[in-house]
């Protein structure tokens, strides 16, 4: 766990998250890694599906001795016993139960860990957004961007109270400014940066403009300034 900054600050402050699979096809999980977080990436998700519990809890390891080093956090995907085994800072649902299944699953994690969903449509969106449960929302902006400019509405970034949420989708520069233009402060990526030639500089490049509307918007300052005093 990451103990300079509280887990729940490091959720709200990110900018760029990565979801990747364990790269075993290239074998080279730590080095791309490493590149990624080097350009920016703030928060790393392993996913795949069908991986062993060991072979999993490998890859995550290898994640945090690269994410540890830039004082940055390691997401663990829908195993609660995952999640315990490896010691997570936040895990991550793609399918999210009703309540009462959602705050069993969350007593079986650690008294920080924080526990994120992913929504796909409207309904599920708000439900999430209201949910004590929930620490944290991926938002889907895979096809179009008109929920995340829902959840941009129902949720605005800069408000204190906001629940974190992130667009999850594919962003190269002219497609995050639309996404900005529709309230979104974070983005999660995929093939965006699995894909590309040089992970390092297209991680640099869309989190470099995200730094910027957030250093250009005071009510981001304050939400920054907020985060940092949080102990958890």
């Amino acid at each position: 766990m990451n103990v300079l900054i509280g887990v729940g600050a490091q959720v709200k402050l990110a900018r760029l998250m990565l979801v990747t699979d364990t790269r075993s096809a290239q074998g080279d999980l730590d080095t791309f890694l490493e590149a990624a977080v080097t350009g920016g990436v703030d928060l790393v998700q392993i996913r795949e599906s069908g991986l062993a519990h060991d072979v999993e809890l490998a890859a995550l390891r290898t994640a945090w001795d690269v994410a540890a080093r830039h004082r940055h956090l390691v997401v663990v995907s829908d195993s609660a016993e995952l999640a315990g085994d490896f010691g997570a800072d936040a895990v991550e649902l793609a399918e999210p139960a009703d309540h009462q299944a959602l705050v069993d699953f969350k007593t079986r994690l650690g008294r920080f860990t924080r526990l994120g969903a992913t929504a796909r449509d409207r309904a599920e969106l708000d439900r999430l957004l209201a949910e004590s449960a929930i620490d944290f929302v991926l938002v889907d902006a895979s096809s179009d961007l008109e929920l995340a400019a829902a959840a941009a509405a129902a949720a605005p970034v800069g408000e204190l109270t906001s629940k974190p949420w992130y667009a999850v989708g594919e962003f190269d520069l002219d497609r995050l400014n639309q996404a900005i233009e529709a309230g979104v402060r974070r983005i999660t990526v995929t093939t965006t940066l699995t894909e590309a030639a040089d992970p390092r500089e297209v991680a640099r490049q869309l989190s470099g403009r995200l730094r910027e509307v957030w250093a250009g918007d005071e009510e981001l300052t304050r939400l920054t300034f907020s985060a940092l005093a949080e102990q958890a």
